[in-house]
């Protein structure tokens, strides 16, 4: 996960407090400067309960008391306010304040006069967000208990709103940031890390759960916990480089069945044992989900989780189906390779080498990840001109007379002219490397003598590692030479065949570039 996806999931993680969601006991202010009517207003509701929750009574008695405790406890839910202070207006501008200021909006304020000609009720009304306006000889002990009552309760709705306005704001800034993962396993990784912020919203920081779910998929709509490829979860214990078994019981594997069972579309149940499952079938394939903890979310929690998985599983499968795609295109591509490599005698694990090479230089370079990984499938077909060149001269033992070289190459024409008019990303950079894949730095290259960055940097970079893998292989015509000797041919050509920067960074790399050749050897 990077840095900045770290940082999502913080901020997501510090902005779940909305003031009062945990409190208890309920807060309530009462800023008189009559001590004598807060007083009594403390005997009144000292013993109230509201929803189960009981009273803690603040007293402030200037607005400006008020102000300091209120930024203390932010999680004020009701605040009775007096409107002659200090001033004959302290009252009207402490609501001002808390309004504009302090933009607390969840808050209810009634304010309570014992001079109502002061301050009109219409006028205050009209002029003030207050939540009610009473004259303090009106407010008997039961009507201030049903004021309070009826206060805290609306407190309690409009903090039920701001939940779910910040949940769904959470959501998007979830899936905002998911769906800028196009890697299929990132992604399903992302998905269980911000499943586990949306579960631990409400909890307290000692409460939080460290669960981890599992993402899952199988081709099949009738699939068992066996049937199924993890892709993101829990990891082995026994050894971290792996993931952990799908953790399915009988319950759970009875629902997947059921949910698979509705048809194509997201369907979410939950069981006994903590799970939440989630099925999308398409195509005879399912994803499934699992999230111990989930099952004990209700009211708006459950529905933010249902809208995030929802959103997040749709994008989920159609990632897989773009990745299964990608799979199979540079499936072909690499076949395509390796069958003109064979051709001329040499090994297919030319090509595979030649793009993991030139991968590892890209990332090093600074390449975009999205940008690395194309220029490592687009590799293979450097050389698929080869397909137009005759076999006695590409398979030919000794060396070429200057007619045969002059035909050989013309590989690097024939392979652009065959994949130049394709619009895919990855045969429009196929086609720039074939063409000049053997271009050199200082010039002298074919086919068009360019110079310096006149040849793209993929065009560089491919020239570079597919004259290194050459040179340390067998041909037909040579026998393989030493990774020592290819690295010093590569050291004294760096400003004249090659860019320099591209040597350097391969030297950098040599120790992943010998490990590449090892592992892939012929």
């Amino acid at each position: 996960m990077s840095d900045d996806d770290v940082n999502i999931l913080e901020f997501l993680v510090e902005d779940d407090d909305v003031p009062g969601l945990r409190a208890e006991p309920w807060k309530v202010l009462i800023v008189d400067d009559d001590r004598d009517v807060a007083a009594t207003t403390i005997l009144v509701l000292r013993d109230v309960e509201v929803e189960g929750r009981p009273l803690d009574l603040l007293s402030a008695y200037s607005a400006e008391e008020a102000k300091q405790i209120l930024s203390e406890h932010p999680d004020i839910g009701l605040a009775l306010i007096d409107v002659v202070m200090e001033t004959p207006n302290a009252g009207l501008e402490l609501i001002h304040h808390i309004r504009h200021e302090m933009r607390n909006k969840l808050i209810r304020l009634v304010v309570r006069t014992g001079q109502p000609g002061h301050a009109p009720e219409q006028s205050v009304i009209i002029d003030y967000d207050i939540s009610d306006y009473k004259e303090k000889t009106e407010l008997s002990a039961q009507k201030l208990f049903s004021l309070a009552y009826a206060a805290l309760r609306s407190y309690q709705q409009f903090l039920a709103m701001e939940q779910n306005r910040r949940g769904l704001i959470k959501v998007l800034q979830m899936s905002t940031a998911l769906f800028e993962k196009p890697d299929l396993a990132e992604f399903a990784d992302g998905i269980l890390e911000n499943l586990d912020v949306i579960a631990n919203m409400n909890r307290t920081r000692r409460e939080k759960f460290g669960a981890r779910g599992v993402l899952a998929v199988a081709d099949s709509k009738n699939a068992e916990a066996k049937d199924f490829e993890i892709i993101a979860g829990k990891r082995r214990r026994d050894d971290p480089r792996k993931l952990a078994d799908l953790p399915l019981d009988a319950d759970a594997n009875k629902l997947v069945g059921e949910l698979a069972g509705r048809g194509p579309g997201i369907h979410i149940g939950r069981t006994e044992n903590a799970l939440l499952t989630g099925v999308v079938g398409r195509n005879g394939q399912t994803s499934l989900l699992y999230m111990p903890e989930l099952q004990g979310l209700s009211g708006s929690d459950a529905q933010i989780v249902d809208v995030f998985v929802s959103q997040v599983l749709t994008a989920f499968d159609n990632i897989r189906l773009h990745d299964q795609t990608e799979r199979a295109q540079r499936e072909i591509v690499l076949r395509l390779g390796e069958a003109v490599e064979t051709r001329s005698g040499e090994t297919g694990r030319h090509v595979s080498r030649v793009a993991l090479y030139a991968r590892e230089i890209a990332d090093k370079l600074g390449f975009s990840r999205s940008d690395s990984e194309l220029l490592f499938r687009a590799a293979p077909l450097h050389d698929i001109g080869k397909i137009g060149i005759p076999d006695a001269i590409l398979c030919k033992p000794g060396k070429l007379d200057p007619e045969e070289w002059r035909v050989m190459q013309e590989h690097t024409t024939i392979g652009y002219e065959m994949l130049r008019s394709s619009d895919m990303p990855i045969l429009k950079l196929a086609a720039r490397i074939a063409l000049e894949h053997h271009e050199k730095w200082a010039g002298g290259g074919y086919p068009h003598n360019l110079k310096a960055e006149e040849i793209s940097i993929e065009g560089r970079i491919i020239g570079l590692v597919d004259v290194f893998d050459a040179l340390t292989s067998d041909r037909v015509y040579k026998k393989a030479w030493s990774v020592e000797d290819a690295v010093q041919l590569i050291r004294e050509e760096s400003g004249r065949h090659f860019d320099p920067m591209v040597v350097d960074t391969f030297l950098k790399k040599l120790s992943i570039m010998i490990d590449i050749r090892m592992s892939n050897a012929d």
